[in-house]
């Protein structure tokens, strides 16, 4: 019942309760000319009934005023708050009908699948299905990144917990079909000041913000503005790829990985860099982890008396940083040891290299700066750190100046490859998939061409969600030589 239908009735009582008699009683008083009436008296309503009509009245009243509280609350109070977080985010708001009071997206791409449609007042699982089919349609679920994340907000942890499981299981079966096979994370949220601060900042869900918490929770290498970048397939993908287990959310399906190389690729990526076959390592691993917002394969070995660490760029393969320092468990081949872990000292030669003793500072060749990411193919040029691992007193190791597939580049055949450049597009494309960012996302894209040290540069910047992006790409190769990505004040 709306608040007017209440007024109705309220003025309907105390029309009732005063009916319009006035004709009758002067009809009456008119045929009674003349005749002698008899007064009697009449007595008092006492007080006390007064008091129980007035009470009476004013319960009928409190009655129909909490009826109408009750309707008001039941059709335009949010009862329950749901969003769906992709790489659009968006957040549904609901009354206790589970009818839509709106729908409001939480950064560009949701703007994107939202489009014109208005959901108001439209059933919930309507709205669902209508996002998650755009979603489809815009290409931001499909088979490279099919991961969809679901957080349900509701005062009663139990009413939570049944539209959290309910809701998840309908967009499961809208991503099951022949050709496609989604995954659902779900998750019950609550309020919090701090992390709804931080969610505000960076344009993105309640429920992607508790996400992303909670990994780094779990893993306090990461900071939240390095994960608040990525998509929920990637954070689905690095909290498998892991040993995390994260508490209160339920998953159903598995992530794609099809955007990325392959563990396969990765590894021969940084086997080939360090000059080595797969019958030279031991102890070999391999996960996906994120390096500044990047997504990377991670893999460390151990071979002749080394310990070696890589970090490979998860689509374009290139090696991002390596680390390399004497395998303190090594024991060498000439000297076993029973029970007796033995550090290679510099008398010993495993596989024509001396790891250095304890007072040697070991080679780590990692870039200097977060930002640049040579591939070992990029000249020698300033602002980009070569491969050039050498143990102290030998000579350099093998894979120095290597590219990941194993090419050779010295300056001179760098110079001599930047008379032709590759061209603005290509340029672009390495970069569009470096950094994930289809080029119509972009904003204030700007591209020069430029010569530094004879050789050809592309230097392109652009915004994109909240961040600025600058890349340097080789010219001749199309290769990434420099990037920086920082938040947009």
């Amino acid at each position: 019942m709306t608040n007017q239908e209440i007024d109705n009735k309220i003025r309907q009582a105390f029309s009732n309760a005063a009916p319009d008699v006035l004709d009758a009683v002067l009809t009456e008083c008119a045929s009674q000319e003349g005749k002698v009436i008899v007064m009697t008296e009449k007595r008092k309503v006492s007080s006390l009934k007064k008091w129980a009509v007035g009470i009476a009245a004013a319960f009928v009243l409190c009655i129909g005023g909490t009826a109408g509280f009750r309707v008001y609350q039941a059709n335009y109070t949010v009862a329950s708050t749901v969003s769906l977080d992709v790489n659009p985010s968006v957040e549904i708001t609901v009354n206790e009908k589970e009818r839509v009071l709106a729908v409001d997206a939480k950064n560009e791409d949701g703007k994107n699948i939202i489009g014109d449609m208005d959901f108001k007042g439209s059933d919930l699982d309507v709205a669902l299905n209508a996002l998650v089919g755009s979603m489809l349609k815009n290409g931001y679920l499909s088979d490279i990144a099919n991961s969809i994340l679901v957080s349900v907000d509701n005062n009663d942890p139990e009413k939570s917990a049944e539209l959290q499981a309910r809701l998840a299981e309908e967009i499961n079966k809208m991503l099951q079909t022949d050709s496609f096979s989604g995954a659902v994370l779900s998750q019950t949220i609550s309020s919090d000041s701090e992390l709804q601060k931080l969610a505000d900042k960076y344009g993105i869900t309640l429920g992607k913000a508790q996400l992303i918490q909670q990994i780094i929770s779990k893993d306090t290498r990461h900071t939240f503005e390095e994960l608040v970048s990525l998509t929920i397939n990637e954070l689905n993908l690095l909290s498998k790829s892991g040993s995390i287990t994260l508490d209160n959310v339920n998953s159903v399906g598995t992530a794609s990985d099809k955007a990325y190389i392959g563990e396969k690729k990765a590894k021969a990526a940084a086997l080939s860099h360090a000059g080595l076959s797969e019958s030279d390592i031991t102890r070999y691993t391999c996960k996906l982890d994120s390096e500044d917002g990047i997504i990377v394969y991670e893999i460390e070995f151990c071979s002749g008396g080394y310990e070696y660490e890589y970090d490979i760029h998860a689509v374009s393969g290139v090696v991002l940083k390596y680390e390399k320092e004497p395998d303190e468990d090594y024991v060498a081949p000439d000297k076993p040891a029973e029970g007796d872990v033995q550090t290679p000292d510099a008398g010993t030669t495993p596989d024509t290299e001396t790891p250095p003793d304890a007072g040697t500072t070991p080679d780590t060749g990692t870039t200097p700066d977060a930002g640049t990411t040579p591939d070992a193919g990029t000249p020698p040029d300033a602002g980009t750190t070569p491969d050039t691992s050498t143990t102290p007193g030998t000579n350099q190791v093998p894979g120095s100046n290597q590219t990941p597939n194993g090419g050779h580049h010295h300056r001179s055949e760098w110079h001599h490859q930047a008379q032709t450049c590759v061209g603005e597009t290509t340029a672009r494309n390495a970069v569009c998939a470096h950094a994930g960012i289809a080029f119509e996302n972009m904003t204030g894209y700007k591209c020069e061409q430029d010569i530094e040290d004879g050789a050809c540069i592309y230097e392109i910047e652009f915004e994109c969600d909240g961040y600025e992006y600058e890349y340097e790409v080789d010219g001749a190769t199309g290769t990434i030589l420099k990037y920086e990505k920082e938040y947009d004040d």
